[in-house]
């Protein structure tokens, strides 16, 4: 008799099946948003029974979502009534310092650009139904969508990426810092909090600082973090900075506007000042095995720029003139994962 055929032995499909219906998971996290059920949850336990009722939704409909929420971790269940797990509890119910779900809801506003990838990756521009959602928005739909995105980079900072870039960052000898493209401040003020002799300008557009003077007037350094409207590319950084930092700012630019907006920030520092730069670094392609492949995706939903790998900004720190680099882990920060400094020469090292 003849050898029995082998089958050939291939990797397990489970992986790719866990890729391709991965957008089930977000759509249940979105719609439990929308619906408002984890700060319905977050004030008493409730039945299916109760939550249909409150939310005017179908109970065969809310029923089986429940349980779908549970099996995500987003809730619990005891002899029929539902609450929030400590995650949603933490992170989604409105109110709460480290609520994120205008980053939740930005991630939302996202899903029909990768929706339409193909389309963007052929023709270097969005797709048709991400552009007709955008034309048929108000001004007001447009307000909201913009303050959203705003607050979405406020949550990130809350959620410990702006506990984890005070904890590795030493600003104790720095009594001026300007946060570059800082957004909604949050870093500004964190960093003033911590370091009771330190002023803070956030430079950023018009439209932004307005949400940001909000979020700072909350704040107990309202005093130390100043606001400036204007355009971080083109106007000007001071001459007498102590520090820099351009945070989550860098990815979006190529690398010609890198270097010209780090060579800006070298210009503005007092000699032996320092540029502090917070993002998400690639790996090289070498290392993708044990590597996240979170830079990369995140780097489709740009237009322009990029994630760039740790040597990469090395290159461009040093092109600018920038000395003493130094690249730091955070430990904390769930969004950026590493600081990189770099130094104005002084009097002696010129």
């Amino acid at each position: 008799m003849g050898k029995k055929a082998t089958q050939p032995k291939h990797p397990p499909v489970d992986q790719l099946y866990k890729l391709g219906h991965a957008f089930w998971q977000s759509g249940v996290l979105l719609a439990a948003l929308r619906l408002g059920i984890f700060d319905e949850l977050e004030r008493q336990p409730l039945t299916s029974d109760q939550l249909a009722k409150h939310l005017k939704a179908q109970k065969h409909s809310i029923e089986k979502f429940l349980q779908a929420c549970v099996r995500l971790g987003l809730m619990l269940e005891s002899d029929g009534s539902y609450s929030n797990s400590p995650l949603a509890s933490t992170f989604l119910v409105r109110g709460k310092p480290t609520f994120q779900g205008e980053l939740m809801q930005y991630f939302g506003d996202l899903w029909t650009r990768f929706g339409e990838l193909d389309h963007l990756i052929r023709q270097g521009e969005i797709g048709p139904l991400e552009r007709a959602v955008q034309e048929a928005r108000t001004e007001a739909e447009q307000q909201r969508a913009d303050r959203t995105w705003i607050l979405a980079m406020h949550n990130i900072a809350m959620s410990g990426q702006a506990d984890a870039l005070c904890a590795t960052v030493d600003l104790s000898k720095c009594e001026r810092l300007l946060d570059v493209g800082g957004g909604s401040g949050t870093y500004s003020v964190r960093l003033a909090q911590k370091y009771p002799g330190l002023i803070a300008e956030v430079l950023d557009s018009e439209e932004i600082t307005a949400v940001a003077k909000e979020l700072i007037a909350s704040s107990d350094v309202a005093d130390r973090v100043q606001i400036r409207a204007g355009d971080f590319v083109n106007d000007s950084y001071g001459t007498h900075n102590q520090a820099v930092l351009f945070s989550g700012v860098l990815h979006g630019f190529d690398e010609t506007r890198v270097k010209r907006l780090l060579k800006k920030g070298l210009n503005s520092l007092v000699p032996g000042g320092m540029v502090i730069v917070q993002e998400m670094l690639a790996s090289p392609l070498s290392k993708k095995s044990s590597s996240s492949p979170f830079p990369e995706l995140f780097g489709l939903n740009m237009m322009s720029g990029g994630t760039y790998t740790a040597d990469q900004f090395t290159r461009f720190f040093t092109s600018v003139g920038l000395i003493n680099i130094q690249i730091k882990p955070l430990k904390g920060g769930a969004w950026f994962d590493h600081v990189l400094l770099g130094r104005k020469p002084d009097s002696n090292q010129v």
